[in-house]
């Protein structure tokens, strides 16, 4: 079922700044660079959010944050079992979602993409069956807003950021009124046909996309970025990295975050 226009609360996890009114950055702790708005989203401001409703803002950066550096993919030797819930969850029955063809880079192709993703969205639904994701056709969305259309598309996403999620929730209930995912158009991308935690050298350098939209769509379900050293083997933890695959698997604790938030 389609997300309904239902009020959502603030969860704040930085100041809030005039370009994004209302919205609060979930930034990692000793954030390995200086962030900017500018590096999230395009300089549109968006209007003031309706009585009521809350918008949090996931920022997916590299493991090494330098400038076109795609960070460094480890090998995971580790299965942590920690989690850490958002505060909201999604309401009952399918999910729809919908992806901006248009905008899929030349490198992954729309069909791969659709692939990619709607494989990711299955990745949470196999740890939770109560979380289910159904496509709802293409969209026009080409920025990210609170038009309770929950749409995946590349778009400005400028700096060194390689995804930015938006969610929209209620206060009283804390039930997902609308969600965003916005790949960074300006990074390279590619749809790996390989195995593993990471892609040998001789692949390209570039992002997988399942492997980045299952940290994504985690916060979807209503998890939260994990940062220690002890949880990098981790899909939700906060950095990525280029040729890595292995957040397309979750370890014990996403799956047991993901059963922790209801439905």
């Amino acid at each position: 079922m389609q997300f309904r226009q239902w009020l959502v609360t603030i969860s704040s996890a930085m100041t809030v700044s005039a370009l994004l009114t209302g919205a609060s950055f979930a930034e990692p702790p000793g954030h390995q660079g200086t962030a900017t708005d500018e590096e999230f989203d395009d300089a549109i401001p968006d209007p003031p959010l309706p009585p009521g409703i809350s918008e949090r803002v996931f920022i997916h950066l590299p493991r090494t944050y330098k400038p076109n550096h795609l960070g460094t993919c480890t090998v995971t030797n580790s299965n942590p079992d920690t989690y850490g819930l958002a505060g909201w969850r999604l309401p009952n029955g399918p999910i729809t979602w919908k992806l901006n063809l248009k905008t899929v880079p030349s490198s992954v192709g729309s069909a791969n993409a659709f692939a990619a993703i709607s494989a990711a969205f299955e990745t949470w639904t196999s740890a939770d069956s109560h979380k289910v994701f159904t496509y709802g056709g293409t969209t026009t969305v080409t920025r990210r807003g609170l038009d309770y259309t929950n749409a995946v598309l590349w778009g400005k996403v400028s700096g060194s950021a390689i995804a930015v999620t938006y969610v929209w929730y209620y206060t009283a209930t804390g039930i997902v009124a609308d969600v965003d995912t916005v790949f960074n158009s300006r990074l390279p991308w590619a749809v790996f046909t390989g195995t593993g935690d990471c892609m040998s050298s001789p692949s390209p350098d570039a992002y997988d996309v399942q492997n980045i939209a299952v940290h994504e769509f985690g916060h979807w379900v209503g998890l939260d970025d994990r940062y220690s050293s002890g949880e990098k083997d981790l899909t939700m933890y906060g950095y990525g990295a280029g040729r890595e695959l292995k957040k397309r698997s979750l370890a014990t604790g996403d799956v047991w975050g993901a059963n922790a938030v209801a439905p």
